[in-house]
Parts: structure tokens; sequence; C-alpha cells
């Protein structure tokens, strides 16, 4: 898997040295309280899980200033969506990094990989991740439960939805292949007509 720069990010496989620097950060209550799947308290060898990234899942570690400070990814569903995920360490929020790696993998899959739509879900409390969201264009889609294994127990939460459209609206520069084709189809009529001009009969 290739490693994807931003102005100040470097989005990279996790390695198995990351493991102990991941359990102290995502171990943490207040990160792992708001995903989904990472347990209280995690250890290292629990960690290890989370770094090697399983079939149809794209897993990035985020480096700020050459430190492990985070994870984004998604994961592919049967529907053919892909399923946004991100955490941050307690230390970094504040600071736009979560929006930064986020906003490259959504770039990310819907050109190297070409993903027709993103999901993605938050916790009902969880503020930070929806403004993340909201950031990179993505649409309410409704209310849910998801289950959540450091608290034990089901928690509200809301689920959004991202197409490309959308995302070219909210994400510099996303559409400018898709503008740089345009140009291109319009070239070639232009110098079709202009060929097709130029074979018709003179008239004197």
């Amino acid at each position: 898997m290739a490693k994807l720069k931003t102005e100040r990010l470097t989005l990279r496989p996790f390695r198995r040295d990351d493991a102990e620097e991941f359990a102290r950060l995502a171990g943490d209550w207040a990160v792992a309280s708001m995903t989904s799947d990472i347990p209280f308290p995690l250890k290292a060898d629990q960690a290890m899980l989370w770094l090697t990234p399983v079939r149809g899942e794209v897993r990035f570690a985020i480096e700020y200033e050459d430190r492990l400070v985070g994870g984004a990814g998604f994961y592919s569903r049967a529907s053919g969506s892909a399923e946004l995920g991100f955490w941050l360490g307690r230390p970094w929020w504040g600071r736009g990094i979560a929006s930064e790696a986020a906003r490259e993998v959504v770039r990310h899959g819907f050109t190297r990989h070409k993903v027709p739509t993103f999901t993605s879900a938050h916790f009902a409390d969880n503020a930070a991740s929806r403004n993340v969201l909201r950031k990179l264009g993505f649409q309410p889609a409704g209310a849910c439960e998801i289950q959540c294994v450091a608290r034990g127990h089901d928690v509200s939460a809301m689920t959004y939805w991202l197409d490309r459209a959308h995302a070219e609206r909210a994400i510099p520069g996303l559409a400018r292949p898709a503008a740089s084709m345009g140009r291109l189809r319009d070239f070639i009529t232009w110098a079709r007509r202009g060929l097709e001009k130029a074979k018709e009969p003179s008239v004197s």
C-alpha cells in the first residue's frame, strides 16, 4: 500500500513497532469510547490486531511531525460502498489533523479505488467527528444504534453518506481530473469539426 502525503501529514501502512504507541493513544478512554470496536483498556498485544488490514480494507497510520498520532481508512462493503473511519490521539485534537487525514483518504478512495459512495457514522455525543464529516461534504442519512465495545453497550449514532458529486464541492482538487477530461473532449470535438470542414469542397 502506497504512502499518501498532505501538507502536514504522512499516511502510511501501520508497522508492528506501532503497537505500543497505538495502544497508548487509541486505548485512551476519550478515544476508545468514541469508536465501535476498540476495547478499553487496550494492551499492546491487542493493538497488533489493528496493525494489519483485513481483506477489503485500506488502513493508514497518521504521522504528524514524524510521530504516530492516529489512524484512518475504509473498508469495502458487499454493496460496493466503503465505510470511512478515523481516530486521533487526544494530544493532537483541535489542530485539524483528523479532517486533513480523512480528506486525503476519501480523495484516495474516489480516485485510486474508484469507490462509488462512502458511508460513515459517529456516536451522537461525538461532535468532533460530526464536524469532520460535514467538512468533507457527508450528507445525513439517519439515526441508529451501534455497539461500542469500550462502553459495553449500544450507543445512539448518526449515519452519513457521500458520493463523488458532493465530495467534489467540499474537497479542493478532487474535481480536476474530471474537468481535464471534459476539456480534452471539447478539444477533440473542435478538432474533428475542423477536419470535417477542411474536407468540404470549396465553392467559388
